[in-house]
């Protein structure tokens, strides 16, 4: 029998309020290829030791690709006139590869990125990038990661082993690449103590970087016991607790039995132990997904499930080396915000809904204004604003 852990507070009526949280995940992250001119190199590894290829997709993002996206995203208005925006998920942490390897592999050692990027990766601008997009209202970033779906831990024991994984480790090494075509979950290999260690030194660095700690963290190598340290450490917005795929079903990651996700948990979920809520995500707008199959989805999700739509994207979708296949699905993105902005949606970060989901208002920051929505007569809603009727509203503070 299914002991349910969660309660709720308060209930979304997405007839009234049809809400999209666009949700993004891998920024910041150098993790394959940093640049065009190692894709023949890269290729002749994956060749050599019989793995598929297509990292050319998951290369940092630069500016100049930052800048394409926010246009789009500034070109479509909710229904309370505000942009569509991306709650981007962040890694907070690349390898100093040069360290790494003055140490032969002994001691794990990394760059935060508002402290620069590793060579050759060329990560000039990125960041600065990103707090133009903060302050134009179509970037809000939240935490992610400090190393990528990769264990510090298991990377240097590898990288100090006899096997072949071990050999093509240490020659992805060599082309400054630190993903090894598997998920070495990033906590395994840490206790408790460790994990409150790594997640604290990444929300410092998210601080340092954005002006704020975060609100959100998602990851899929999360452990039970690394959520309790997100709460622990303030974390009120848990999302991808579970996914709802474009087909239908309700489904947790089966290669990761051991992490924290739950096949029973709803969209708008709450924590009995602390102030948080659990998000899912139900609209899969990725690589291989169509414009119709979205908005299927989308008016599925809408009009049957009656839930807020939550859509899964990540940066491959955005950046990489082949400018015509990026343009493509930069109007791809375009098409389905226009079917958006005709059904008259509210285009929310995930920290939002979740406030709301919690308290039935939220405050965000959009540019240099601050945006409250009370959506409930019997909001728990902050002094200066008791008085305020539903709706949304600007507010003169900072």
């Amino acid at each position: 029998m299914y002991n349910n852990p969660y309660e709720r507070h308060f209930e979304i009526d997405v007839e009234k309020f049809p809400v999209v949280v666009i949700e993004s995940d891998d920024w910041g992250a150098c993790e394959v290829i940093s640049d065009a001119g190692m894709l023949d190199k890269y290729n002749a590894v994956m060749k050599k030791y019989n793995k598929s290829q297509g990292g050319e997709s998951s290369s940092l993002e630069r500016p100049d690709e930052l800048e394409a996206l926010y246009k789009v995203l500034e070109a479509h208005k909710g229904s309370d006139g505000n942009s569509a925006v991306f709650t981007a998920y962040t890694a907070m942490g690349n390898p100093d590869f040069d360290a790494i390897r003055k140490n032969n592999f002994t001691q794990y050692v990394d760059i935060p990125i508002n402290k620069g990027f590793p060579a050759p990766w060329q990560g000039e601008g990125v960041v600065e990038k990103m707090r133009e997009g903060m302050l134009r209202g179509v970037w809000h970033p939240e935490y992610h990661a400090m190393l990528h779906h990769t264990s510090p831990k298991l990377w240097m024991e590898l990288l100090n082993g006899n096997s072949p994984a071990s050999e093509l480790a240490r020659e992805l090494f060599d082309l400054y690449s630190y993903y090894q075509l598997q998920h070495l979950p990033e906590f395994n290999g840490y206790n408790i103590h460790e994990q409150y260690q790594m997640v604290n030194t990444g929300f410092q660095r998210f601080k340092e970087t954005f002006g704020y700690m975060p609100n959100a963290a998602v990851t899929s190598d999360a452990f039970s016991e690394t959520e309790l340290v997100w709460l622990a450490l303030g974390i009120n917005t848990v999302p991808l607790k579970n996914c709802r795929v474009n087909t239908g079903e309700v489904i947790v990651y089966p290669t990761k039995p051991w992490n924290m996700q739950d096949v029973y948990a709803k969209i708008g979920d709450c924590s009995k132990i602390a102030d948080a809520c659990f998000l899912t995500r139900n609209v899969f707008l990725e690589v291989g997904n169509t414009f119709d199959e979205a908005i299927k989805t989308i008016n599925k999700v809408f009009k049957i499930h009656k839930e807020p739509v939550v859509i899964s994207s990540h940066r491959a979708n955005y950046c990489g080396f082949d400018r015509d296949v990026v343009k493509q699905r930069l109007e791809r993105l375009d098409m389905v915000l226009s079917a958006l902005d005709k059904m008259g949606v509210y285009y929310l970060t995930s920290a939002e809904l979740s406030s709301i989901y919690r308290k039935g208002c939220s405050v965000r920051k959009v540019g240099s204004k601050t945006l409250f929505r009370k959506w409930f007569d019997n909001a728990i809603t902050p002094d200066y604003a008791k008085d305020f009727p539903v709706g949304n509203h600007w507010l003169d503070i900072q």
